[in-house]
């Protein structure tokens, strides 16, 4: 009986130890990969003329919590603990810009998971964007405009653009005003997938689509592109504006100095 005793003991601190060198295998592998990932991003940050810093200490969230993306963070009971690490900074022209990694987890009472994605980020005083949202326009977003259900805004000019995105807002005159034909172009040529304005904040991402370092810097590139297109493009004429003044404007964002690298 005390052998028995004794065996099933040592079967049940074997079986405990396995998995505890389990766990923290998987906990190691995924330590290292973190690591991995921000020193390809901090390589690439030093590619593209970018400062670089692990942790996001300009409050991006708090700053951005008004767009759809970051509402995760806030709002929503099945998805918490938003963070944001790797953020890369820079400049172009009066635009603060901005690429990090962001994530979030979503809940679903029995199980759990991390949604990842990286996110540009365009910050200029000069600009007067209206609220908008624009993402790919899937079978189900078109069978809802055939039942009358719901719309967006499309340009009979610009069959291929109208096709390939849905775009809503509630400034139908001022949105027609800033997608101007060539920045319509851009946008079907060179998709961000999925980009968020309002007044001077631009994001753009792909949901869930966490870039390598060489993805990342085409992504990158691109929507550069599209910040010096808006920038060339200027504000909407000052009647136009008092549509737009009726929205709260966000929250200047804060700026603190990265840490210089050891």
């Amino acid at each position: 009986m005390i052998l028995m005793a004794t065996g099933a003991i040592f079967s049940i601190l074997l079986s405990l130890t396995g998995m505890a060198a389990f766990v923290a295998g998987v906990v190691w592998l995924k330590r290292r990969r973190a690591a991995q990932r921000s020193a390809e991003l901090q390589r690439l940050a030093a590619d593209l003329g970018l400062s670089f810093i692990e942790k996001d200490t300009y409050g991006l969230i708090a700053q951005l919590h008004t767009l759809g993306l970051f509402r995760h963070s806030a709002t929503r009971r099945w998805s918490r603990n938003g963070k944001v690490i790797n953020v890369m900074r820079g400049q172009i022209g009066n635009a603060e810009v901005y690429l990090f990694d962001y994530s979030y987890i979503v809940s679903t009472g029995k199980s759990a998971h991390e949604v990842r994605q990286t996110v540009f980020f365009a910050n200029d005083k000069n600009w007067y964007l209206p609220n908008f949202r624009l993402r790919p326009e899937t079978w189900w977003h078109k069978v809802l405009a055939k039942l009358g259900l719901k719309s967006d805004i499309n340009f009979p000019e610009s069959p291929d653009f109208s096709s390939k995105f849905w775009l809503t807002s509630e400034f139908e005159g001022l949105v027609r005003q800033q997608f101007s034909p060539d920045l319509q172009q851009l946008l079907t040529e060179r998709p961000p997938v999925h980009l968020e304005g309002s007044n001077y904040y631009l994001i753009a991402y792909k949901p869930g689509k966490s870039l390598n370092a060489d993805e990342a810097q085409v992504f990158f590139e691109h929507c550069s592109q599209l910040v010096r297109m808006l920038q060339k493009q200027g504000a909407p004429d000052l009647l136009d504006l008092a549509e737009l003044n009726k929205e709260p404007l966000p929250d200047p964002i804060s700026l603190p100095r990265p840490e210089k690298r050891q």
